[in-house]
């Protein structure tokens, strides 16, 4: 599996990763609304926040002495956090996005490339130049490929990748990992393996 791949499966992950974090977000925000309406809070902006501010009674130090203004401050500022933290993870969002379709792109290049060659000889020249790549791409996080798929991780431990047996859909596109002859896992995706590996 070319690097490519793993980067789009990785990709894929975090994408997911994200998109549940902004469900969690959006669940949170939705119950800091709901105090901050039912104190009047909800339509603020930093400015009415802060002219407000200036007519509630505090202490000689700046401290607000009303429970029920601490609670106004306190629901305010909980909606305003939830809220960056929506755009903040939206913004991720967008980036992965993007991300993810150029690596997408990369990926169907590829296989597009393959399809097209009805030599087998060319094809296998193509596939060992290929290979020869992915070395050298592994290679830049330290790890020796030796073949398809096994060789040294970053500290030298053997390791082997090997495709899943089996009927089902997650047979297809999972994989066994081995590192110094203790199995890792026996059925994880390829991008997973490559990760783990990179940090043996």
């Amino acid at each position: 599996m070319k690097m490519i791949e793993i980067t789009f499966r990785a990709e894929q992950r975090e994408l997911e990763k994200l998109n549940a974090q902004f469900d969690r977000a959006k669940q949170t925000y939705d119950k800091k609304l709901a105090i901050a309406q039912k104190l009047g809070v909800d339509t603020w902006d930093n400015d009415t926040h802060y002219a407000w501010l200036q007519t509630a009674p505090t202490s000689e130090n700046g401290w607000l002495l009303n429970k029920a203004d601490i609670k106004m401050n306190g629901a305010w500022f909980d909606l305003v956090c939830a809220r960056d933290r929506i755009e903040e993870i939206q913004n991720a969002i967008a980036r992965a996005e993007k991300r993810l379709e150029k690596s997408e792109a990369e990926v169907r290049a590829y296989y597009a490339e393959l399809e097209q060659i009805a030599d087998l000889q060319a094809k296998e020249k193509l596939m060992k130049l290929q290979f020869e790549q992915e070395q050298k791409e592994w290679a830049k996080d330290g790890i020796t490929l030796e073949n398809r798929y096994y060789g040294k991780t970053p500290q030298g431990k053997c390791f082997e990748i090997w495709g899943n047996n089996g009927i089902t859909n997650r047979s297809l596109h999972c994989f066994s990992l081995r590192i110094d002859g203790e199995t890792i896992f026996t059925s994880g995706e390829f991008w997973r393996a490559y990760a783990v590996i990179k940090k043996s």
